[in-house]
């Protein structure tokens, strides 16, 4: 837990106290949210302006709330006591976090990926949990992997943290190198590379451009964990030469980690350095046993057991709203993957379900960030269902109407999720395997949540 005087905080940040301010008064949580106020901490609220509101409005709430300092625009104009004025509150965030973490000296493993990143890090961190205890293991809460979640998350670190595991997200270019920075990682990785938010981007090479940003911020001396199967693997070699840093290579039979088999009964042998690790995945899909992959090699460069890697990972049990199995209403298999999704993850989402038994229902929302591609990648989504075991489609969205109309099986497009909800409830037979999957935009969370028995 944070314990700082909010005079140390504002030299920090760059910012300037109040004259009503108290130099001494002590801080031990950070809050962007003024509803998220724990009464027994002494927090500063941090008004963030975005895109939607503005933070600077609920100052007074925060105050009503608990909170005992304020960061805050300087043009903000209402008289309370202990306010810091900056001129960003977002960059203010990103500096305090920054000077934060340099205070400890711990593994910080930075995970980013077009996809994945989030079961990647679930996996190290349960892999973690085993060989530090779980006391000791900071990682990133849910998805907050942005330029205000992640400084969240490193404002969290504490003197009983062993390790670190920061998620990592961007959709456009210069924002891995901004995250990567504030953070200074020691250990780096990219899972992969594919079309997410590839509308904000001219190619797959300028997304794996933008994502090998991440290396750029790791510590002198730290390791970038280099994924050897991705076809970008030797262009971000070649930027490592330049950098005083150390590289893991994973993924291919000539790196120091990698998959040897699959099994029917899905066993995992993974060769290593220091031998064998052997274990069973409680999740569905081949894309996750590559996850595996990513966690194990992670979990290597900071000296975990390889006992501790097979134990981790066959504990862990999947991740909310990512091929998470429930029960329908009616005892029908539902795969809840509604949390996200790109036109890879689809694919993966659907080889997931392939081995399971019939019939095999699928429910697609639009999925967002394609740009210009849109269409052309909608269309491939329907055609990769129709080649791929996919009995029925249920479409709903513009763009995942697209989808449908390239589905060569039956579809049904739905106007409104709650025509698609009632059909469901008519027609989806108690022994099939129901896949839900759009991107958060679709909001299918709420679809799952009216189909599974309660």
């Amino acid at each position: 837990m944070l314990d700082l005087s909010l005079e140390y905080i504002a030299r920090m940040c760059g910012g300037r106290l109040s004259a009503n301010s108290n130099p001494q008064q002590q801080i031990n949580d950070v809050v962007i949210d003024s509803r998220n106020i724990n009464s027994n901490t002494s927090p500063l609220f941090v008004a963030i302006i975005g895109q939607q509101q503005d933070g600077h409005s609920f100052v007074e709430s925060a105050c009503q709330n608990g909170c005992k300092a304020f960061l805050v625009n300087e043009k903000f104009n209402l008289e309370l006591p202990n306010l810091i004025y900056v001129a960003d509150t977002t960059i203010a965030l990103g500096e305090l976090a920054h000077y934060y973490r340099l205070n400890f000296d711990i593994p910080i493993i930075a995970i980013t990926g077009s996809n994945g990143k989030t079961t990647v890090k679930e996996m190290l961190k349960s892999i973690c949990i085993k060989e530090f205890g779980e006391k000791h293991v900071l990682a990133t809460a849910g998805n907050l992997n942005n330029h205000w979640g992640m400084p969240l998350t490193l404002l969290k670190l504490s003197k009983d943290h062993k390790v670190a595991i920061i998620e990592m997200g961007m959709n456009h270019s210069g924002e891995m190198y901004y995250l990567s920075h504030i953070a200074m990682p020691t250990v780096a990785v990219i899972n992969n590379i594919m079309q997410a938010h590839i509308g904000f981007f001219a190619s797959l090479l300028d997304i794996a451009k933008a994502k090998g940003e991440i290396f750029h911020g790791l510590m002198p001396n730290g390791t970038a964990c280099l994924n050897m199967h991705s076809e970008y693997a030797a262009m971000w070699q070649q930027d490592l030469a330049y950098r005083k840093v150390k590289i893991f290579t994973y993924g291919n039979e000539n790196s120091q980690c990698y998959l040897e088999s699959v099994t029917k009964e899905d066993e995992l042998i993974i060769h290593t350095t220091k031998g064998q690790i052997r274990t069973k995945l409680q999740v569905l899909g081949q894309h996750n046993q590559v996850n595996a992959v990513t966690a194990a090699a992670l979990a290597l460069t900071i000296n975990c057991s390889i006992e501790n890697i097979a134990q981790g990972l066959a504990s862990f049990m999947g991740y909310k709203g990512r091929l998470e199995q429930k029960t329908a209403f009616n005892d029908a298999l539902i795969i809840d993957d509604s949390y996200n999704a790109n036109p890879d993850s689809v694919k993966a989402a659907i080889l997931a379900i392939s081995k399971l038994a019939k019939p095999h229902w699928f429910i697609l929302g639009d999925l967002a960030e394609l740009g210009e591609l849109s269409n052309k990648l909608h269309k491939e989504v329907g055609q990769f269902a129709s080649e791929n075991g996919i009995d029925i489609l249920l479409t709903v969205g513009n763009f995942a109407k697209i989808a449908g109309e390239h589905f060569t099986g039956k579809h049904i497009h739905f106007n409104f999720s709650e025509e698609l909800v009632k059909y469901c409830k008519e027609f989806l037979p108690n022994n099939a395997v129901l896949l839900i999957k759009g991107s958060k935009v679709s909001k299918l969370g709420d679809v799952v949540t009216q189909l599974i028995k309660v």
